[in-house]
C-alpha cells in the first residue's frame, strides 16, 4: 500500500464522518509491520494528512476542541481555565487545555495540543454539559479547588451567582473561604 492509498483510507473515513483516528484502526487495515505503518503515519502527519494529538491518536478533519477530548478522554471534562476562555469569563487566550477527570493528574502533550488532566473526587464531577464542558461557575470552582486561588482577571459580572452558592455548598471549606472571600457579602459566606 502506497501513500496514494493511505490517502484514500484516510478520505474514507472522513466521508463518513470521522474526525478522529486511534492506530488501531490503521493497524487493522495495514497487512504490514508495524514499524513500517509508523513509517507511513509519519509520512502522512508530514504531509498534513493527519495531526497527532495525544498517544496513537489523530485528527483526519477539522473538529472541535470537545470532540477531541470526548474520543481521547471520554471520562473527562473540559475545566478551569480553558471553560472560562471559552465562557468569556478569562480573556486571555488559553494554549493548554484544561481537564477534570477521576484518573490521575497528568499532562498529555503533542506537537500541536498541551492537555493537562486533573484529578477531582468524585462528589465534585459534575456541571458539565453534553459537550463535557464545565460551567463557568463550576469551572471557577475547580480552578479554585485545583490552583488554590482565584485569578483576578476574570469577568465575575458574568458568573450566575446563585448557580455559584449552590455549587460551592459541595466544595471543601477553603474553596468557600476563597470564594466569600472575593464576595464578602453575607449571602455568600461559607458556613
Amino acid at each position: 500500500m502506497g501513500i496514494v492509498d493511505w490517502i484514500s483510507i484516510i478520505n474514507d473515513f472522513r466521508n463518513r464522518n470521522i474526525k478522529i483516528l486511534h492506530r488501531s484502526a490503521l493497524e487493522a487495515l495495514y497487512p504490514g509491520k508495524n514499524r513500517s505503518l509508523s513509517v507511513i503515519i509519519g509520512r502522512l502527519e508530514r504531509r498534513g494528512i493527519i495531526k497527532r494529538v495525544a498517544k496513537n491518536w489523530y485528527i483526519i478533519a477539522p473538529c472541535d476542541t470537545w470532540e477531541i477530548v470526548a474520543a481521547i478522554f471520554p471520562s473527562a471534562y473540559l475545566s478551569l481555565e480553558w471553560a472560562l476562555h471559552y465562557h468569556e469569563i478569562l480573556d486571555q487566550k488559553i494554549n493548554i487545555i484544561t481537564l477534570i477527570w477521576l484518573g490521575k493528574t497528568k499532562t498529555v502533550k503533542s506537537p500541536y495540543y498541551v492537555f493537562e488532566l486533573h484529578k477531582i473526587s468524585k462528589k465534585l464531577y459534575f456541571g458539565f454539559d453534553d459537550r463535557l464542558i464545565a460551567e463557568p461557575e463550576k469551572a471557577l470552582l475547580d480552578m479554585i479547588y485545583i490552583r488554590k486561588k482565584i485569578i483576578p482577571e476574570l469577568n465575575f459580572e458574568l458568573l450566575d451567582m446563585n448557580r455559584l452558592k449552590e455549587y460551592m455548598q459541595k466544595y471543601p471549606k477553603y474553596v468557600r473561604k476563597i470564594i466569600s472571600s472575593k464576595f464578602p457579602s453575607p449571602k455568600y459566606k461559607h458556613p
